[in-house]
């Protein structure tokens, strides 16, 4: 199981690229904790309401400037996840979360 904060690497369901960096949102409350995970997707293109990870780092990196899109609301089976990355700081996560829910309140 992934745990909320982590960076995983996953199959892209937009289809843009084969794997695209995802922030998991979602933690052990989730009811298919485990096998689905609410996650945010990551760009290396910075747009006015991305959140730039540079400093919210805890461990591991991403290997190019990227940026959190709060808007890029994406629901991933455990099985299109293929490794964790990193891992941010808990500030940094709830912070993206209460961003996203700008989107859809």
């Amino acid at each position: 199981m992934y745990e909320r904060g982590v960076i995983v690497v996953a199959a892209d369901p937009f289809g843009h690229t084969p794997r695209r960096p995802y922030l998991i949102l979602s933690d052990s409350s989730h009811p298919f904790a485990g096998n689905q995970y609410i996650a945010l997707g990551i760009s290396t293109k910075e747009y006015s309401d991305s959140l730039p990870l540079a400093g919210a780092y805890e461990t591991g990196t991403l290997d190019r400037e990227s940026f959190v899109s709060p808007w890029a609301i994406v629901s991933l089976m455990d099985s299109d996840i293929e490794r964790a990355v990193a891992q941010v700081t808990s500030e940094f996560t709830d912070s993206a979360a209460s961003r996203q829910t700008q989107y859809v309140e």
